[in-house]
């Protein structure tokens, strides 16, 4: 076989003819072995960090304390850590101590899984001391060695665990499933922030309603930080997740189909970016008054084609609407954008200024009530975007709601 990963092979080559081992490891030769996508490739060796940094001419000493450096080679960052060892987990995710090794095998030992305890040479040779090209096989997430130390070491390895069965449509080992069973709660001391990157990961698989089953069953989903009413399983498992096409349609999905509504609650505990939790709320509420109401010109004007697309593909992923009725419905959002007589508040042919220039009004909340329906107006043509048809409308909708 030869050596897969070429923009890293200047690095290995550098670091053996300076008589030190390299190796490319985890998860670039997971995927590599799968066929999948190669995104980070990462390198253990026997140099040590100060080595690293010597031989290598642009370096980030990102995590040099734990052996790691990254280094910049080909336009590409590569993380290249010592061999080391690993004990003691008082915080259940950094090691108390950290011991750099001198073989890889000390080194493979620390991994999660077996399928990312893979290494491989500058020569394309696989290195695998814990049967990890045979589960790859078999499609098996195991642990190297003992899940229940594994779990203790870092609890988060078991949504790492039920993430990969997501993504890579594998099924969890019985000792690992009865480890999960057995420690779930201990993920309740771990960071809501981690927690999030494996959800968000999760619901993106293409086994994700097999995940959210595996969730249930070993218990995690109960020590997720989820309000109580969060309990509808059979309606979370009935969700179609792969018509959807980002996060933010799967979170939705998720927590729609949870009955969790209190978003904001949610997204304070979850520690959610205002921008997504933004983008999740938009599409609850539209969600909704696609539901309730349908699309007219002014709601698909006020949702813009994205979202009002994004909002039919849950239609489809929650059983309202079948796939192969997707392309028209979204076409059909298509037609009522473009029978919108603007597309931005910005294109009114009038300002603030104009309304209060034509009122004897002092500037307060009729002016954006007046803006707001002016706006309503013009996108369907009732009224025409022209400064003379705007201010005789302006000046009897102004009569019309002085009291008499």
């Amino acid at each position: 076989m030869s050596f897969p990963f070429a923009k890293a092979a200047g690095i290995l080559d550098t670091l053996t003819a300076h008589g030190f081992e390299a190796y490319v490891v985890g998860g670039a030769v997971r995927d590599y072995l799968l066929d999948r996508p190669v995104h980070d490739i990462d390198i253990a060796t026997s140099a040590h960090p100060a080595d690293v940094v010597a031989l290598f001419k642009r370096t980030i000493p990102v995590g040099i304390e734990h052996g790691t450096v990254v280094v910049l080679s080909s336009g590409t960052n590569f993380e290249v850590t010592t061999y080391r060892s690993e004990s003691g987990y008082d915080d259940y995710r950094h090691p108390n101590q950290v011991v750099f090794e001198t073989t890889l095998e000390k080194d493979l030992m620390r991994r999660d899984f077996t399928i990312n305890a893979l290494a491989m040479d500058r020569s394309g040779r696989v290195i695998d001391l814990f049967g990890g090209r045979d589960d790859l096989a078999r499609g098996l997430i195991r642990t190297v060695g003992r899940p229940e130390e594994r779990i203790s070491e870092d609890p988060l390895r078991m949504m790492r665990g039920i993430r990969f069965t997501s993504e890579l449509s594998f099924t969890l080992g019985q000792a690992e499933l009865a480890a999960f069973k057995d420690r779930s709660l201990l993920l309740k001391k771990i960071s809501v922030e981690r927690i999030d990157q494996e959800m968000t990961k999760l619901l993106a698989g293409r086994s994700v309603n097999k995940a959210i089953g595996l969730l249930f069953e070993t218990k995690c989903f109960d020590a997720l930080p989820f309000p109580e009413q969060a309990a509808d399983r059979r309606a979370l498992e009935r969700v179609r997740f792969s018509i959807l096409k980002t996060d933010a349609e799967r979170w939705t999905a998720f927590l729609t189909a949870l009955r969790i509504f209190d978003l904001h609650a949610f997204a304070r505990v979850w520690n959610w970016s205002r921008s997504r939790e933004k983008t999740v709320s938009a599409l609850q509420k539209y969600d909704a008054v696609r539901k309730r109401d349908g699309w007219n010109p002014v709601r698909v004007y006020y949702a813009g084609t994205e979202l009002a697309k994004s909002v039919e593909r849950l239609q489809v992923a929650f059983g309202r609407a079948d796939t192969a009725s997707l392309a028209g419905m979204e076409r059909d959002i298509d037609s009522l954008w473009k029978t919108c007589r603007i597309h931005q508040r910005g294109e009114l042919a009038v300002t603030g200024n104009d309304l209060l220039k034509w009122s004897s009004e002092h500037p307060g909340p009729w002016l954006s009530e007046a803006l707001a329906m002016l706006e309503k107006q013009v996108i369907t043509g009732s009224v025409a975007n022209e400064m003379e048809e705007i201010e005789s409308w302006f000046k009897a909708w102004q009569k019309q709601r002085k009291p008499s």
